[in-house]
């Protein structure tokens, strides 16, 4: 690899840094410091954020993206929501168009995987694709099993996913990076992309055609 890749971890917690997904996000940051050619920036949806056109311009100047979130009540979070109902005007555009996405979920024991899928449709549609091998769960559950047969000689939970696999997602996401497809969009409306303050709280109009 030889030029630099840029990597964007979007860290849509609630609890912003002080959280599973803030210790996720910590993670992935320090793995991908240790690689070369390789820089790498955290969002933190809860913090308080820039204009829509550098948020724009931020996304754009990536080349692929590791978005983490908690699970609340069988959904991911509201600062993440509020992240995909906002980005939503810079659909297929150099925003996300052909950049791989990868995301990491936590959770107290059910859900994770069902909205980690639901959030690669989301990104899809935006424009991104999903390279092998680019989801991680991590549970509760699933991590008190593994603490409970640690350095066994015949670990049972060997295959339960972990915080430590967090490293495959990641190298998958930087080799993906390095991969530019003929990708061809399907017809949609552009929408105005404003200069405009980040709409954290109250109503969102970015020009989404109305019908009623």
């Amino acid at each position: 690899m030889s030029a630099n890749k840029k990597i964007l971890i979007i860290n849509g917690s609630v609890r912003g840094k002080q959280s599973n997904s803030g210790r996720i996000a910590a993670t992935a940051l320090r793995y991908l410091d240790g690689k070369k050619n390789v820089i790498t920036t955290i969002l933190t949806l809860t913090d308080p954020m820039p204009d829509i056109k550098e948020v724009y311009n931020l996304l754009a100047e990536h080349d692929g993206f590791l978005v983490i979130t908690g699970v609340y009540w069988n959904n991911w979070s509201s600062p993440l929501q509020r992240f995909i109902e906002i980005v939503s005007v810079f659909e297929n555009s150099p925003a996300f168009f052909g950049k791989p996405f990868t995301c990491a979920v936590s959770m107290d024991s059910v859900g994770g995987i069902e909205i980690a899928g639901r959030l690669h449709a989301v990104f899809s549609g935006l424009g991104c694709w999903s390279p092998p091998c680019s989801t991680l769960v991590i549970s509760r559950v699933g991590q008190a099993a593994v603490d409970a047969t640690k350095g066994t000689a015949d670990d049972p939970n060997e295959d339960v996913w972990r915080l430590d696999d967090i490293k495959v997602v990641l190298d998958n996401l930087v080799v993906s990076t390095q991969i530019n497809g003929q990708w061809i969009s399907w017809p949609h409306a552009e929408l105005t992309i404003t200069d405009g303050p980040w709409p954290g709280t109250g109503a969102v109009d970015l020009g989404s055609p109305k019908f009623l």
